[in-house]
């Protein structure tokens, strides 16, 4: 639906972020990172987050009830996670 709203110039911006393929400099990532994922999140699938968990070397993948804002839906949950990662 942000795509169906966006003017021209978001939706090229939006097509060229999209296709965009990070996944040789996933490996190069030297900070730990956390990853928040929605079980049910359908613009980005757990797979993604699953296959960025392992390349990434010091990473950790939680996954949340919910959409592609999972984080969003469980303030609470989301703040203990981050709280426990920080």
């Amino acid at each position: 639906s942000d795509y169906r709203k966006a003017s021209p110039v978001m939706k090229q911006t939006m097509s060229n972020v999209l296709a965009e393929d990070v996944t040789d400099d996933l490996p190069k990532i030297a900070a730990s990172t956390l990853l928040i994922w929605g079980d049910r999140d359908t613009a980005t699938p757990l797979s993604d987050g699953q296959k960025m968990e392992r390349l990434i070397p010091d990473a950790g993948l939680v996954v949340l009830p919910g959409g592609h804002f999972a984080f969003a839906e469980n303030w609470p949950r989301t703040r203990a996670v981050l709280d426990s990662f920080l």
